[in-house]
């Protein structure tokens, strides 16, 4: 007996060891440590210091889950995991298209109006009545639509809710207009910054995106718009589940989070004012419809009490701090001793108690994983899994046109006068069709496609002796010939051959294409560069510095609004100029307007390429 108690002393747990199907480790006694995945219906909490195994423990559950998982992924740790699965979907947030403001499916308007109105509220920290106000708004844009009356889309997004709020008369006297400028300031941050994520009026088929990994790399997001994302993705997969019955039939679907607290904050559950969060409410009765919740964090004393109670399996590992230590181990039942040997944990070390059972000491198991998947590289891996998500353009209907943007309703169309049938040879056909797909290819090359160059250059004679397109000529050093659509061009492709004639960038095909090879230039250099966002000709994100870039083939006095409208943004700007007396021209329009030159940059396309 005095052998046992000494031992106890020294390792004072019970030898019981879990079982289940999901290995974790070994325990101390040298037996394997098993998670029974069943029970992850009841979530998982996971707490220890960074670089103590979170993200090791999370790489060996996924690889083990037989059930399809979710990554809110805010450091770009797992898209290294495509190493060994490469169907797994990296889906960072400059390639989602998601719109919080489609119902899930068989979920009411006036339901979902609600649920949305409480997520966005909590994510951006709304008070009550400033969240009252945004019903009233949302149920307007939602008649303005006729979603109430069983309607098919198009769904509106943020975007029309910010165009609706925006056409609502401020009324000073009463306190509602300061519940319109809180709603309408916090939209117009989402809107602005969040890319084009909610340009869309159906975004990507997130009951699809249900049935696989998907790993949502969210780094680089306003921490506002990353909680909205996370927690309305979660209140939309719950509203699913729910209407589809999913309810008591096992584990379906896991979602992984590392840094928990933005989501389960302390201070925002201690906010009487605002009410309870309703993820709180979500992470108790998502359980019953199989959906798990794997989240872990450094600093347990930040996480809501909700997220504390609502976890029957616990992960202790080395927290570095009392504080730390004695906020996790008030939620499971430590004796004395116990908790002096949580103390002496080390790095892949940690004390696992599920539900009741006894707790238990456990040597992680490693995971072998290089991070070295580079931007690039994860753009080259899953380009062909992006381009098989679909989505829907943003769309009105015609009480909305009428109501906010004061256009007249399109419904009742004049026909058009009938044009002539054209008549063209197949080579010019499959000419126009090429000039399509591939606006910014030199004619030189565009012959190549045909048994000889002079049944190519006949091929665009037909073109252009039917007006169908027209040649334009880029020069600056680059000297090649492009071929441009012309409205005829357009409409016969449309309505005669059923091509998409849509083209990314404005203007005409010169000035799209040095918006193209500007894009191109700084994603060569290692950035994240897109065509019209933030109604720029090229937006660049370089980390801590956003740069507009304007495209200028002339002295328009244009250009200059434009930049005004990017430092507004605290934007850098740059004026890329076709000429140096263009940009001599601009540059003194810059400093006439009074706009901070520090902040300007001009360059010509010489000096680009």
């Amino acid at each position: 007996m005095a052998t046992t108690a000494i031992q106890q002393n020294r390792y004072p747990f019970n030898h019981p060891v879990p079982s289940g199907d999901l290995r974790i480790g070994t325990a101390f006694t040298g037996e394997p440590v098993l998670l029974d995945s069943t029970q992850l219906t009841k979530h998982l909490l996971a707490i220890g210091q960074s670089g103590s195994g979170k993200t090791t423990f999370f790489y060996n559950l996924m690889r083990q889950l037989r059930t399809p998982w979710w990554s809110f992924d805010l450091k770009q740790d797992y898209r290294h995991l495509l190493q060994h699965d490469p169907d797994l979907l990296v889906l960072p947030w400059t390639q989602l298209k998601f719109n919080p403001l489609k119902p899930p499916p068989n979920t009411s308007p006036r339901r979902w109006i609600q649920l949305f109105s409480e997520i966005f509220g909590h994510a951006t920290d709304l008070l009550s009545g400033s969240k009252n106000y945004l019903i009233k708004q949302l149920t307007t844009l939602y008649k303005l639509y006729g979603l109430f009356d069983d309607v098919s889309p198009p769904f509106p997004s943020l975007h029309e809710l910010q165009r609706l709020i925006e056409e609502n008369p401020v009324n000073y006297v009463r306190k509602t207009s300061n519940y319109r400028d809180t709603v309408l300031n916090r939209l117009e941050a989402i809107n602005l910054a969040a890319g084009t994520i909610f340009d869309c009026s159906t975004g990507h088929n997130i009951i699809e995106l249900l049935k696989r990994n998907v790993v949502f790399e969210l780094d680089g997001l306003n921490r506002d718009i990353q909680n909205f994302l996370m927690e309305t993705l979660l209140a939309y997969v719950y509203e699913y589940r729910l209407n589809q019955d999913h309810r008591n039939q096992g584990l379906k679907h896991v979602f992984f989070l590392d840094e928990a607290k933005q989501v389960f904050s302390v201070y925002k559950e201690r906010q009487d004012a605002a009410g309870i969060p309703e993820i709180d409410r979500l992470t108790a009765k998502m359980r019953e419809f199989g959906e798990s919740l794997v989240v872990a964090d450094q600093e347990a004393s930040k996480l809501t009490d909700s997220i504390k109670a609502n976890t029957h399996t616990k992960l202790l590992l080395p927290t570095g701090s009392q504080k730390e230590q004695s906020a996790i181990t008030q939620s499971i039942d430590l004796t004395h001793r116990q908790k002096q040997f949580l103390q002496q944990l080390s790095t892949g070390q940690a004390i696992l108690q599920t539900g009741d059972q006894e707790p238990i000491p456990v040597d992680l198991d490693r995971y072998q994983l290089d991070k070295n998947i580079s931007d690039r590289e994860l753009e080259k891996l899953q380009t062909p899994h992006w381009n098989q998500l679909s989505h829907q353009p943003r769309d009105t209907t015609p009480r909305f046109n009428e109501a906010i943007l004061n256009q007249p309703s399109q419904e009742k169309q004049i026909p058009d006068d009938p044009q002539p049938e054209i008549d063209l040879s197949d080579n010019a056909d499959r000419l126009l069709k090429d000039i399509i797909e591939n606006p910014f290819q030199p004619l030189t090359e565009r012959y190549q496609q045909f048994s000889s160059t002079y049944k190519g250059n006949q091929a665009k004679t037909e073109l252009v002796e039917q007006s169908l397109v027209a040649e334009r000529r880029v020069k600056n050093g680059e000297n090649r010939k492009l071929l441009e659509l012309t409205d005829k061009g357009r409409s016969y492709a449309e309505k005669q051959l059923g091509l998409d004639v849509e083209h990314q960038g404005r203007g005409g095909i010169v000035h799209r294409y040095w918006q193209h090879r500007i894009k191109d230039r700084f994603e060569e250099a290692g950035w994240d560069a897109f065509i019209e966002k933030f109604d720029a000709d090229v937006y660049v994100n370089m980390g801590n510095t956003e740069l507009a870039v304007e495209v200028a083939m002339g002295d328009n006095p244009r250009e200059i609004e434009h930049v005004e409208k990017h430092l507004d943004r605290g934007f850098q700007a740059w004026i890329v100029c076709r000429s140096k007396q263009i940009q001599q021209i601009l540059q003194e329009k810059t400093t006439k307007q009074g706009l901070d030159v520090k902040s300007v940059s001009f360059r010509l396309f010489c000096e680009m390429f």
